[in-house]
């Protein structure tokens, strides 16, 4: 293999890589911020107090999804699209549609968890004592609408910094000291009190952050054609909506099959083995509108070279976390207290689907981001119901570990079929042994295959 797309990185891959180190280095401090949160959630309220934390988290990150109506990375794609190409009445556009549409969603999405509370806790997870966590927490469903899609608006400006700031490291490092000065006298609602003015405290800086951007995006007004937008975010939505199966189902099952201290453990075991992605989070926060801007200009030996070299970065940084987690699984739960050392296989085993998902590079958001939106939908609904049927088949027999068994296969099915959907549509393949040779290939974007 060819080393030099480290040593001689062509400019693409330059300006990625250099921004990427900013999404890293931010990325690592939001996740030891996010991790330290997560223990001292655990050594508060132990297995059983965690397992409610999160169940309510569960429940309203769901809520968020349906607030967001899928305009996240809507709204990253075109406002990457409209910076490329200096259009900054539709930049402004875009943004003031997707706020007035999320702000109307989220109320609705927030309004409708508090009133079917009861239900949820009662009728689905047969633990009444969760009504008055998911009420409370449904307090969090606006604001962090809001952060996530100033992140991305931001993200596409290629304000990388602010992006990761206002998302990554605001929000659980404020959430850390606020449940660190609360304490534990307010039990399951100091993390929730604690997340919910973190997430408002984020959303406001976000909005300074934007209104602090460079004069052109300052400009009032700015038009954006509401059906172009429903058109990108529809899909995308759909996509959350199935990606949240994916991330979710496992507690969910848990919930309703397990006890409390089986979510607090597979929740926590879950979190840790996100870290191995973290490279990945980093290099998409500016991958992401590095692809919409290349395929836009239709430079596909460009695009290609950038996906390749980004893999292989990636693949050097999450090799020794997974080493790390196979090694020693145990001491690393371990460090959210003694209850937590049952989560060792579960977490081994989600570490070996999360490190698909690294090996496999930014295949989602390549497919997104040149316009295949409809097949990224349909592939991960395709996962979604694998994840489900692997769930309801695997947790009641093997408990958390079945759950990670049906969500590590899951997610690394997933992953693998979007790499080929990427071989066979943009003709990149993600994963090579040697960098693509640029002298010789066509500039065009495959024109017949932009839908399925």
């Amino acid at each position: 293999m060819r080393f030099d797309f480290i040593t001689k990185p062509d400019a693409h891959f330059r300006e990625l890589l250099q921004g990427a180190s900013v999404a890293f280095v931010l990325k690592a401090l939001a996740a030891g911020l996010t991790f330290g949160f997560n223990v001292l959630v655990g050594r508060t309220l132990g297995a059983d107090g965690a397992g409610l934390y999160f169940l309510s988290l569960t429940v309203v990150t769901i809520a968020t999804v349906f607030g967001r109506v899928g305009l996240d990375n809507a709204v990253l794609r075109h406002i990457a699209t409209g910076a490329a190409t200096s259009d900054w009445h539709s930049v402004q556009g875009v943004r003031r549609k997707a706020l007035t549409l999320a702000f109307g969603a989220s109320v609705v999405a927030g309004v409708a968890t508090f009133l079917l509370a009861p239900w949820l806790s009662e009728s689905l997870f047969s633990k009444p004592e969760l009504t008055r966590p998911v009420r409370w927490m449904t307090l969090a469903v606006v604001p962090m609408v809001f952060v996530i899609l100033q992140a991305e608006m931001l993200k596409g400006l290629k304000r990388i910094f602010a992006s990761q700031l206002v998302h990554g490291v605001l929000v659980p490092g404020l959430a850390l000291l606020g449940l660190y000065l609360l304490g534990t006298k307010y039990g399951v609602r100091g993390p929730i009190w604690a997340y919910t003015g973190a997430a408002v405290v984020s959303a406001l800086v976000g909005l300074f952050f934007w209104w602090r951007s460079t004069p052109p995006f300052r400009i009032g007004g700015g038009h954006f054609p509401t059906r172009r937008l429903l058109d990108s975010s529809i899909p995308l939505f759909l996509v959350a909506s199935t990606d949240l199966i994916m991330a979710w189902v496992g507690i969910f099952a848990l919930g309703v099959w397990g006890t409390k201290a089986d979510v607090g453990v597979f929740s926590m075991a879950s979190r840790t083995a996100l870290l191995i992605s973290l490279v990945l989070i980093a290099v998409n926060t500016i991958a992401a509108p590095k692809f919409a801007a290349l395929y836009g200009k239709s430079d596909m030996e460009a695009l290609e070279s950038t996906a390749v070299r980004s893999t292989w970065l990636m693949l050097a940084f999450a090799s020794p976390v997974l080493i790390l987690f196979l090694l020693i699984p145990g001491w690393v739960m371990g460090l959210f207290g003694p209850e937590f050392v049952v989560g060792a296989v579960p977490l081994m085993i989600l570490a070996l689907g999360q490190f698909v998902n690294v090996a496999t590079g930014s295949v989602a958001y390549l497919l997104m981001m040149s316009g295949h939106e409809r097949l990224v939908r349909n592939n991960v609904a395709a996962a979604a119901i694998l994840n489900v049927i692997l769930t309801v088949i695997l947790v009641p027999i093997a408990g958390i570990v079945g759950a990670a068994i049906a969500t590590a296969v899951s997610l690394a099915a997933k992953n693998l079929i979007a790499a080929y959907l990427v071989r066979s549509r943009l003709k990149v393949a993600t994963l090579r042994i040697q960098m693509p040779q640029l002298a010789g290939r066509r500039n065009e974007p495959d024109e017949g295959n932009l839908e399925p």
